[in-house]
């Protein structure tokens, strides 16, 4: 009888064993899935608020430096053109979304934007850009999931213009 009693007690503390086992590996796929999850949301918010304080940081560069600013359109929507004078010449700088990426490229005044020219910056599946004639510049990108992140620069003492 001691040994029958001895045989359960071992069953029952490996069966407590496993037990334990079983529930950390599940509590430990659970952490891990939920880590996983806010890692990409996190990575996720913080490219769509970076892509929209880029355009916002070379608004403002353009705008110290007296630049000019625009509103054109590219094959695939919105582009923002910055123009400013370097040596002499008059330049440009062209930030698209082309391809499923939002793309800068600088090039001399009145030279065509091509196909696939410019840098990729960031993956954006879209670029809207609104001047109002009060000089409220409304920034609104799209990643490639359909979420859309607005954001607003003030254009303020600078010559703008709006060009189609």
């Amino acid at each position: 009888m001691r040994r029958e009693r001895y045989t359960a007690e071992i069953l029952f503390v490996i069966a407590l064993f496993f037990l334990y086992t079983i529930f950390t590996v599940l509590l430990s796929v659970m952490v891990a899935d939920a880590y996983s999850r806010g890692a990409e949301r996190s990575e996720h918010n913080y490219n769509m608020r970076t892509s929209v304080l880029y355009l916002t940081e070379k608004i403002r560069q353009t705008t110290n430096a007296s630049g000019e600013i625009s509103v054109r359109q590219t094959g695939e929507g919105d582009a923002l053109v910055l123009g400013m004078l370097a040596e002499g010449e008059r330049y440009e700088t062209w930030i698209y979304v082309e391809d499923g990426y939002l793309r800068e490229v600088l090039l001399l005044q009145g030279a065509e934007v091509s196909p696939g020219i410019g840098q990729k910056i960031m993956p954006l599946s879209e670029l809207v850009l609104e001047l109002g004639s009060e000089g409220l510049l409304r920034i609104c990108v799209t990643d490639q999931t359909g979420e859309t992140y607005d954001g607003k620069v003030f254009l303020e003492g600078i010559g703008r213009r709006n060009a189609a």
